[in-house]
């Protein structure tokens, strides 16, 4: 930790690196780079006397890095402090490290490898890996992510990740992405292990009517409109051509050959309350708000907000 002549200390508080995020566009003002920095610009972190988040921007390590060398000034910061790359272009992006190996993808508490297409839905693969294009290139991951109300938060193409600057906050820390709608309400969180894994630690996700959910460790839920709903707390599939094809009114694991193993599993096939067809229907999207302590967690545990998810700012 770093203190200044003024006894600042180096360390932000979160609210007010969200601000800035949010402002900035979450990623770094000058190339648009969702791997970042917090940088005081004017006055600088050794001639500041508090974190002011319209003095702070978000800058890689590379345009930091010109900046310290003088290649790039700070009056050119300040200038793309007040219109970012990343609002201009409506996304921010940033790479994933996938080696020439295999890699593994954790979804929840599905344990994927060798598989082609992860996930398909309706006939959309949302989650698929490629194999190396040639020798010496690394696997290739493709991915499309979006939130409970069917919004999309985040790609990957050719293990490129890009977020939309319509998110209400995506946070990057070390090699963790979290995208929130609201305060404590995360409907993303992703891991990379480099150069070999890929982990979603949490996901709440709606794709052309299909609800699919999931917590690391804990479970992976998948609801269709027709009204099957799966739960599983354990699955390993290896070397399938699809993992998880899931349809309207059916669902199929380890499609074309390889191996599964399933600790646990369940399949209902119950009525579903209104709320879960509700996407199947065009008509306006529901906003964010504010979620009470005491109201129950949007993600369906049952549990009170402030037992839940709020325990996750």
């Amino acid at each position: 930790m770093r203190i200044n002549k003024y006894g600042l200390k180096d360390t932000i508080e979160a609210g007010i690196k969200r601000e800035i995020r949010q402002r900035c566009g979450f990623g770094c003002v000058n190339c648009g780079s969702a791997v970042y920095q917090y940088e005081h610009v004017d006055p600088t972190f050794a001639e500041a006397t508090e974190h002011n988040p319209d003095h702070i921007v978000l800058l890689c390590g590379g345009c930091h890095d010109r900046v310290t060398r003088k290649i790039l000034s700070k009056e050119t910061i300040k200038i793309r402090s007040d219109s970012p790359v990343c609002k201009q272009k409506g996304f921010s992006f940033g790479p994933f490290d996938l080696g020439m190996v295999e890699p593994k993808i954790t979804i929840g508490t599905l344990n994927c490898k060798g598989v082609e297409s992860l996930i398909r839905i309706n006939g959309d693969n949302v989650l698929s890996i490629k194999p190396p294009e040639s020798e010496g290139a690394p696997f290739q991951i493709n991915a499309y992510l979006a939130d409970r109300d069917g919004r999309e938060i985040l790609k990957i193409v050719d293990n490129e990740w890009i977020t939309t600057t319509n998110n209400w906050d995506v946070e990057v820390v070390g090699t963790r992405i979290t995208i929130r709608k609201a305060l404590g309400d995360i409907v993303l969180s992703l891991r990379s292990e480099p150069p070999h894994n890929l982990v979603i630690e949490r996901l709440e996700m709606e794709h052309l009517g299909i609800e699919l959910s999931c917590r690391e460790n804990k479970n992976l839920k998948v609801i269709t409109p027709s009204g099957q709903i799966l739960t599983s707390n354990s699955m390993d599939i290896e070397g399938s051509k699809v993992g998880f094809d899931i349809n309207n009114d059916s669902m199929s694991i380890g499609v074309g050959g390889g191996c599964v193993h399933i600790g646990s599993m369940t399949l209902d096939s119950t009525y579903i309350p209104q709320r879960h067809t509700r996407q199947m229907f065009v008509g306006p999207r529901r906003e964010s708000r504010k979620i009470g302590r005491n109201e129950i967690c949007p993600c369906r545990s049952g549990k009170k907000f402030k037992k839940c998810c709020g325990l996750v700012c």
